[in-house]
């Protein structure tokens, strides 16, 4: 039994017809007549019964059918599963609040690699990304301020990021430095995660400054939608934003965010033997950070 029979008496149940089976399959008749028979043979019964010039399935052709899809589905299955074994696998995590061209850039640095497979996700936060490393969740992550320090885990720091406040062009902040927190009163403030390791200290520089409205967001990407369309202020990491968010919204730095860590760390297993991909993966990092420091 091979697939090419398999194939064969699913083509003729499909079309009811040998004629119409040969040309589907872009074989000859005889060649379909022969691999039915020898089918029945190795199965020791008879597979069609003859309507006119059309076939119909038999009683043990009926019960074949499913043993029949079932096999050249696993068969497939099994060949494609063989040829991905080939190839090194990477699942890289990133923790919350880095803008698209950060992701970009990652995704520009390893295409390149042949016969790698990829896979990237945001996690929920830097502490859930350590453990889903832990667990080989995933392979490689990218978290703020929060390493593991288990001996089968490599970590290494990659740079300092800031927490910035963002407006809109048009926003009345947008043309001066804020030398004080309090010009940031009657505001509505956008947030993104506001109640995290990250972003809770300047939550706390806030406290005082009187009528701010909060409201919180689902993303980092839909916080500078709103924020660039004047609806209100946002706070977020400077990596956060990237050159084309420019084009609609001005980045602050405030004196009372600048001393609020925000390290950000590569980690990734010991034993994930691919020392190329990930060397690629950490240069293209801080290139892009590089970069973006040099254009601010």
């Amino acid at each position: 039994m091979d697939t090419s029979q398999l194939e064969t008496f699913l083509a003729v149940i499909e079309h009811h017809n040998y004629s119409k089976a040969a040309e589907y399959l872009n074989v000859t008749q005889p060649t379909v007549t022969a691999r039915i028979k020898n089918l029945e043979n190795e199965l020791n019964c008879k597979l069609f019964d003859r309507e006119g010039k059309n076939v119909a399935l038999s009683k043990e052709g009926e019960v074949f059918v499913e043993y029949a899809t079932s096999i050249l589905t696993y068969m497939t299955h099994s060949i494609e599963a063989t040829k991905a074994s080939k190839f090194p696998s990477i699942k890289i995590g990133f923790s919350p609040g880095f803008s698209y061209s950060f992701i970009t850039d990652l995704i520009d640095s390893i295409k390149s690699i042949d016969q790698l497979s990829i896979s990237i996700i945001e996690g929920e936060n830097s502490t859930k990304l350590n453990d889903q490393l832990l667990s080989e969740d995933v392979d490689l992550v990218f978290t703020r301020n929060v390493v593991s320090h288990k001996p089968n885990i490599i970590s290494e720091f990659l740079f300092d990021d800031k927490i910035v406040l963002i407006c809109g062009k048009n926003h009345r902040l947008a043309k001066h430095e804020i030398s004080s927190l309090d010009e940031l009163q009657g505001e509505t403030l956008f947030w993104y995660q506001r109640n995290t390791l990250l972003l809770s200290p300047a939550e706390q520089q806030l406290i005082g400054v009187p009528n701010i409205k909060h409201i919180e967001v689902g993303n980092n990407e839909m916080l500078k939608k709103v924020v660039g369309s004047g609806l209100g202020v946002g706070i977020t990491p400077l990596l956060g934003v990237d050159s084309v968010d420019r084009n609609t919204i001005a980045v602050k730095r405030i004196k009372e965010f600048e001393a609020i860590p925000n390290k950000v760390y590569v980690q990734y297993r010991k034993k994930l033997l691919m020392d190329l991909p990930v060397k690629k993966i950490i240069y293209s990092m801080i290139n892009h950070e590089m970069n973006y420091s040099q254009g601010n």
